[in-house]
């Protein structure tokens, strides 16, 4: 018997939404919960949530942490929902340092150097996770602009692993004339907007003491220059996706001048 595919779904970071074929009722799969996977849907077959009845499921984003983040935030801003949109966009910030960090200085290294040792990328994994899990929004923009400014691109795991472990405990403050002294005009603007965006306060306003509530404004106005400095990074060092393989192969490879 072939099963209906549903033909109304809505992929967010932490659920997959999909209108039931059969009854026509929305059903929300939690990803964590239902799904029991973070990897994106290709297929699969699933129960009704209100009849009961199996129907089929694709067409998941495959996009990284970040960029469902930001994504989410459209649907945010439609419910008039700007304290959700405020903590999904820094959240989506914090999600692209620690991508940032893992192509930067580990999976661009494991190609480079042509190496099939997965138990030493692993333990490079782990060394990264363990040396940035305390650090916080601040903290970690100042190692991000550190990196970017110096220019670390490690030929191997063997100089990933001495980069990371002399992490400082405390990064920091980057001169913003450090990163105006960048050659690269593009690039130069993007570290500057990173630098300067004050996404971090606002999102503390929200969650502390004040119980900020943002203004629509506020919240437009932080998503759009996410977007703009996110994407214009990822795009700037071919961060296309966070599966190993895509950098393994080349595809994800940076010319000489943004090594």
């Amino acid at each position: 018997m072939n099963l209906p595919y549903s033909d109304d779904t809505n992929a967010t970071y932490e659920n997959f939404e999909a209108v039931c074929p059969l009854c026509r009722d929305t059903n929300i799969f939690n990803r964590a919960s239902d799904l029991k996977t973070f990897k994106p849907i290709g297929f699969r077959t699933v129960s009704c949530q209100a009849c009961g009845g199996s129907f089929n499921i694709n067409g998941d984003s495959a996009n990284v942490a970040h960029e469902m983040l930001l994504f989410d935030c459209f649907e945010f801003m439609k419910r008039k929902r700007y304290i959700h949109c405020v903590l999904s966009v820094a959240q989506a910030y914090e999600a692209f340092f620690n991508h940032f960090l893992r192509v930067q200085l580990i999976y661009r290294a494991f190609a480079r150097e042509g190496s099939s040792d997965l138990s030493h990328l692993n333990r490079v994994l782990t060394q990264l996770y363990e040396r940035t899990k305390q650090l916080t929004f601040e903290p970690m923009r100042r190692l991000v602009l550190r990196l970017l400014v110096d220019n670390e691109a490690p030929e191997s795991l063997a100089q990933s692993e001495a980069i990371i472990a002399n992490f400082p405990r405390k990064p920091p403050i980057v001169p913003e004339q450090n990163l105006r002294s960048a050659d690269d005009v593009p690039l130069r603007d993007l570290l500057l907007r990173l630098h300067a965006t004050e996404i971090n306060k606002l999102r503390n306003k929200v969650i502390h003491k004040q119980a900020y509530r943002p203004t629509v404004e506020e919240a437009k106005h932080v998503h759009e220059e996410a977007t703009e400095i996110l994407h214009g990074l990822a795009g700037y060092f071919c961060m296309l996706g966070d599966d190993i393989n895509w950098y393994i192969s080349g595809e994800g490879s940076l010319g000489e001048s943004r090594r």
